[in-house]
């Protein structure tokens, strides 16, 4: 990956992963931010596999979101009721954290493929540029 920009990532504080799929859409958006085509297959192939994970893991989320056989009894209902929420519907539970993630790296996949596009692009015009430099 190649950022047009200098500057020492150490000495920045560090943001959050939304702030950074942010800036990194935001570079790629403007061009500054390209990617040779043969990594960011490998990177888009490992995002893929991972997309497809998280996919899975929701699927199979949805089974853990039904109440759990503990009794018809008030510990049992508050329990099963404890457990519902935790796999789905609170804002931390499972399926909110895990569809959170499936977000960030759907995004980071398209910003992947928009800086292979501007490397492609970039590659283009500087062979177009050679081409007419050299008369031909």
């Amino acid at each position: 990956m190649y950022i047009a920009e200098p500057g020492n990532p150490e000495e920045a504080p560090q943001p959050s992963v939304g702030t950074n799929v942010l800036a990194l859409s935001e570079s790629v958006n403007s061009g500054r931010v390209t990617l040779d085509p043969a990594t960011g297959e490998e990177l888009r192939r490992m995002l893929v596999e991972q997309i497809d994970q998280v996919d899975s893991w929701l699927e199979r989320a949805g089974r853990l979101a039904r109440p759990a056989p503990l009794g018809a009894n008030p510990v049992g209902d508050r329990m099963a009721a404890k457990f519902e929420a935790r796999a789905e519907g609170d804002p931390m539970s499972f399926v909110s954290v895990m569809t959170a993630y499936r977000e960030v790296l759907q995004q980071t996949h398209d910003s992947v493929r928009s800086a292979i596009r501007n490397f492609q692009a970039v590659d283009d015009e500087h062979g177009s540029e050679l081409t007419r430099l050299s008369g031909e």
